[in-house]
Parts: structure tokens; sequence; C-alpha cells
């Protein structure tokens, strides 16, 4: 028996159903006899899935011709041959109409006419069911090779990222537009995790839509709680689908991201979506151990404000700004006073815990245009954007009064600690080495004079 050769039979004459039923079984066919239209004809055509169907015209309960046109909405390639006995039946222009393959007339000259008419209908059919699947093949074929020439695109814009993205929005932000090249949805929903901080975008933005970001911020708590790893269609309500995806490494867990649409997503979708989310987190990842890097280059390993080299680095740019917009600018070095004796007295650990200490009160004291790094041993540079030497010394009192006022305590010690220190005025033609060098010669003045003070010529 010929598996692929299916073959429904409809005709409520139980002589021509049988007659017929046992013909094309010796033909090598699977035959699916009824003397009426199946109750769920939809399931039966999708379990049994024929290859032809005989169907007379003239039933019992239903016409055949209505019968056609229900096979026809289900399975419109399905070749349908009608039988009557009558000549005349204005059906059988209808049935041609609706689709029908051909109309045989009973009696039958012959069963193998009938036979050649049905086996030709089913080979037909046979024949464009291979050429579909062979067009989807090529098709997916096609669109796998899309996929990834994009996905090497993709991969290419996340690397450029790299040293560029301040966050991990960004990235996200920016995956979203390359996300649209070979994906369809709606929205964009991505969950970020900060320590115990949560942070949700959606894009783009719901704007006043609040259910949708409602709809999405209620999936991505949700997958969160659950702690999902793959891509998985879930159910979004009554108006949207979604594809949810973990964003992690090997080391850490960033978030979730998923599409949302109206419609149900295809598996391969999920695939593809998975396959992408991995790349992004790969990109998070490297930007995260990237960031890291540049945060270790550019501060003290010590206290945590910046390095000797960056923070002139800071300065050069804050001499470059004041030259162009002819602004003022100020610089101050610091030295703790007598420090020596706290490393001779207490220990080096309680001079370190000290440096931490100044370095902290220093960075709370100062404005938020203001930048403070370490210059070497128990130096500190200042650098005052937008300010004179009037309120450059109001400043450096702050901090001045500040270490004074304070009390560190280390173990069962209790330390007091002064500062001292110069202040150089920015003036057209001067670089980072000549206002280092003037705040430099005035912090010796203030050292001289007697320490704890401020000095500015």
């Amino acid at each position: 028996m010929d598996d692929a050769k299916r073959l429904f039979i409809i005709d409520d004459d139980e002589v021509t159903l049988n007659v017929l039923k046992d013909y094309f079984e010796r033909c090598g066919m699977a035959v699916f006899a009824f003397k009426d239209a199946p109750p769920d004809l939809e399931k039966e055509l999708k379990e049994k899935d024929p290859r032809a169907v005989l169907l007379d015209i003239v039933l019992p309960c239903t016409s055949g011709v209505e019968i056609l046109q229900k096979i026809k909405d289900i399975r419109p390639k399905m070749p349908v041959i009608m039988m009557t006995g009558y000549t005349n039946d204005e059906r059988r222009i209808e049935s041609l109409r609706k689709g029908a393959y051909t109309i045989l007339t009973k009696p039958f000259d012959s069963f193998e006419e009938v036979y050649h008419v049905v086996n030709n209908a089913m080979e037909h059919c046979i024949e464009s069911l291979r050429t579909m699947e062979l067009a989807r093949r090529v098709e997916e074929k096609q669109r796998l090779e899309k996929i990834n020439i994009l996905e090497i695109d993709f991969l290419k814009s996340l690397q450029h990222m790299i040293g560029e993205a301040e966050e991990p929005g960004f990235v996200l932000k920016n995956a979203y537009a390359l996300l649209k090249n070979f994906l369809d949805f709606e929205y964009f929903g991505v969950l970020l995790t900060y320590g115990n901080e949560v942070n949700i975008q959606i894009y783009p933005k719901a704007g006043s839509n609040r259910r949708i970001a409602e709809v999405i911020t209620n999936i991505l708590l949700k997958r969160m709680s659950q702690g999902a790893v793959n891509a998985k269609t879930t159910d979004a309500g009554d108006d949207y689908q979604s594809i949810i995806a973990e964003l992690s490494t090997t080391n850490t867990v960033y978030g979730f991201a998923g599409l949302f649409r109206g419609s149900s997503f295809q598996s391969q979708e999920e695939t593809t979506f998975g396959k992408f989310c991995s790349h992004i987190s790969v990109t998070l990842e490297k930007i995260r151990l990237f960031q890291e890097i540049k945060t270790l280059s550019i501060h003290d390993g010590l206290t945590g404000i910046f390095n000797h080299t960056y923070i002139i680095t800071k300065l050069n740019e804050e001499i470059e700004r004041a030259k162009r917009y002819h602004s003022d600018l100020s610089a101050m070095l610091f030295d703790l006073d007598n420090f020596k004796d706290v490393n001779d007295t207490y220990g080096h650990l309680a001079g370190d815990y000290v440096l931490q200490k100044i370095a902290e009160l220093f960075t709370k004291k100062l404005r938020t245009i203001d930048i403070v790094g370490r210059y070497g041993g128990e130096e500190f540079l200042v650098v005052l954007p937008e300010t004179d030497l009037e309120r450059a010394y109001v400043v450096g009192e702050r901090l001045r009064t500040g270490v004074e006022q304070e009390q560190f305590t280390y173990e069962d010690h209790h330390i007091k600690l002064t500062v001292s220190g110069g202040i150089a005025l920015y003036r057209q033609g001067h670089i980072a080495n000549d206002l280092i060098k003037i705040a430099d010669n005035n912090l010796y003045k203030a050292k001289r004079e007697g320490k704890n003070r401020l000095y500015y010529d």
C-alpha cells in the first residue's frame, strides 16, 4: 500500500461506497470511506491527510457542493473529484465554479477510468506539495543566508559599540534598530538588573499606551522571577504574543529581552531571537570588562579617585576649554601635614585608611563640576573649572577645614590631621605643568608659613 496515496470517498450509496473502497485498496491506496461528511471535517483532513477526495454531489444531509466549499476553505490545493448520476444537474456547473478537479458521471463506464482520474489528481497534488516544499526549503535557505549576512553585520555593529557605550542600555537601544532588519515585531522590551535595582525599557517608547507598557513589564518581571534561560513563546494577553530570552553569559545575568506582536511567533523566530540575544549578552560582557579595565586604568587603586595620569589628562582638557571660551580655571595642590608621623605611629595600614577617608571627604565637599585626583603619595590635585582665585580659595578652605575638623578613627586610634594647599590660576598661554608648578610653589609657601593653610599669589 502506498501511504502517500490516501483517498477520501464520501458517498451515501453504500454499495457504490464499498465497491469503490475495495477497488482503490486493491490498487494500493489507503482509503477512508464516509456515507456523509464527517462531523469534524477539518480534524479528519488534518489527521488522515488525503491526497484526493471522491465526493458525491447529492448527499442526504448536506449538499456535496457545500462540502466541496468547506474542503477548499480548509485545503485550497486539495483535488476534489465530484460524482453524480445527473447529466444536466446545475450543481455540476456550480461544482466546477467552486474548484472541483473534474466531474465523473455515474454509473462509471469503467473503474479503470475512475482510477486514472483519481490517480492523476493525486499525482498532481503530490507534485504540487513537493514543489511547495522545495520552494519552502529554498526560501528557508535564502532566509538563513540572509540571517547569516545580517548576523555578521549585527556582530560588527555590536563590536563597534565596545569602547563607545557607557552603559548596557546603549547597546540594547541600538540592538533594537538592528533586530528590526530580520525579525518582525512591534515592541522590544528589556529588563536589566543592577544589583538589587531593576530597569525596564521598551522600544519604541510605548508613549501613552500604558496598557502595553504594563503587559510587557509584567511579563518580563514574571520571567525574571521564574529564572528562565531559553527563548520561549509566552501568552501576553488577548492582543500580544511574545518571545522572551535571558541576557546572560557564564559569569553574569544582565536581565531579559523580549519581542512582542499581535500574532504568535514561530519556532524558527524563537531560535533566531535566542541566538541574537546570545550575541547581545557577549557584547554586554565585553563592555562590562572594558569598563572595568578602563576604571582600573584611570582610578587610583587605593583611594578610588582619579590617578596621577588621568587627573593630568583632565587638567589638560579643562585648560583647552578655558583657552577656547576664555573662562576661568583654577587648580589646587594639597599635601597632608606630618603624614609620615601617622605611618610611623599607627602603621602604614592606618596611613592607607586616612588617605581613603581624605579622598572621600574631598569628593563629598567638592562641586559636581570639580575634579579631584591623587597626584602622588599624600598629595591631591583638585581642578576647578569656571573658578577664579577668590572662589577657588573658598572651595579650598572648605576642604582644609573639613580635614581639620574630622577625626579619623582607625581601630582604637583617633587620628587628627591637617592639610596645606597651594592655588594656581590659569592664564592664557599656561600649560598643565605651569599650573602645577605654581600650585606646588604656593603649597611650599603654605608649609613654610606654618602648615594647615592655603596660599596663592
